[in-house]
């Protein structure tokens, strides 16, 4: 892979920017309006070197610093943040661009189909010894419930050959739900889940497709059990729009409404999964039907 010149997020510029403004403008807010204990699972972080994936589930803005500030300054200072790059690197938002890259370390990578010279990138930042948090679910709940996940971070775990560590975040949907632009005090938590390591399926020809919906399946699981959220096998994105969807009006629409949820799923198509949001980062493929966790695989969360 060629030499790549650094991010904008990797500079010492970005880098003391972001130490200053989550440690002097957002805990204090973060520690305003979620009031919570100290973070769980930290000793599953304690012999834990980059790079690596920080996994979490999505329901809140307040999601980003709070993973953040719960991590050991020693990782803090070494995470980025995969972004969603047509909504915060595009060409009339260069403010914006600048500022999510000062301030969460923002890295960009496109939602849908991301290219590969995206993935390139995210491989050559881990490969510099990065860590990278970012979102499987790919949007904020809809409704506080955790929904399928999108095989983006799997396809990165298993193409730059680094571990998982699933996150769970509990509170923040309380506190700061999607749609809501003024917080309020709930109590907010971040648990570390073990290390997941999917070194097994490095060098063995697999069906990929199956194999990426594994991975993601398993990841999902845990933060599940971190969580305690009631799973919802159906992408967020989806949820959404069926939720803010105007009344039928056609025949056609009448029909499909008529169908119910489970014909609505089948003929829904699968490319949906794609990339996960802020701290969310896929490729955008997941052309096959979920399936069970990787069979063998040790599961697990110390809280």
């Amino acid at each position: 892979m060629g030499e790549q010149d650094p991010l904008l997020a990797q500079t010492r510029m970005a880098r003391a920017a972001r130490h200053a403004l989550l440690g002097i403008g957002l805990r204090p807010l973060i520690e305003f309006f979620g009031s919570h204990p100290p973070a769980e699972g930290l000793d599953n972080l304690a012999d834990l070197q980059p790079p690596f994936l920080l996994a979490a589930n999505h329901s809140s803005h307040m999601d980003t610093p709070l993973v953040l500030l719960s991590l050991p300054p020693r990782l803090r200072s070494r995470t980025l943040v995969a972004a969603a790059a047509d909504y915060f690197f595009a060409g009339k938002k260069p403010g914006l661009s600048a500022f999510v890259s000062m301030a969460v370390g923002a890295v960009p990578i496109e939602r849908r189909h991301a290219s590969r010279k995206s993935m390139d990138r995210i491989k050559t930042v881990l490969e510099e010894g990065w860590c990278l948090l970012l979102y499987p679910e790919g949007t904020r709940t809809p409704d506080g419930r955790l929904y399928r996940g999108k095989t983006g971070a799997a396809r990165i775990a298993l193409e730059a050959r680094v571990p998982v560590v699933p996150v769970g975040i509990t509170g923040t949907y309380d506190a700061l739900p999607s749609g809501r632009s003024r917080p309020q005090v709930a109590n907010v938590s971040v648990t570390f889940g073990r290390p997941l390591s999917f070194e097994r399926f490095y060098d063995t020809p697999f069906d990929q497709n199956f194999l990426l919906r594994a991975t993601t399946d398993r990841i999902m699981y845990e933060i599940m059990r971190l969580t305690g959220q009631v799973y919802v096998d159906e992408y967020g994105e989806r949820a959404k729009s069926r939720r803010t969807a105007k009344p039928a009006g056609s025949a056609p629409e009448q029909a499909a409404a008529g169908a119910g949820p489970l014909a609505e799923d089948a003929s829904a198509s699968d490319e949906d999964d794609e990339a996960p949001e802020v701290g969310s980062a896929s490729d955008g493929e997941d052309e096959f039907p979920g399936v069970p966790e990787v069979p063998g695989q040790a599961s697990g969360a110390s809280r």
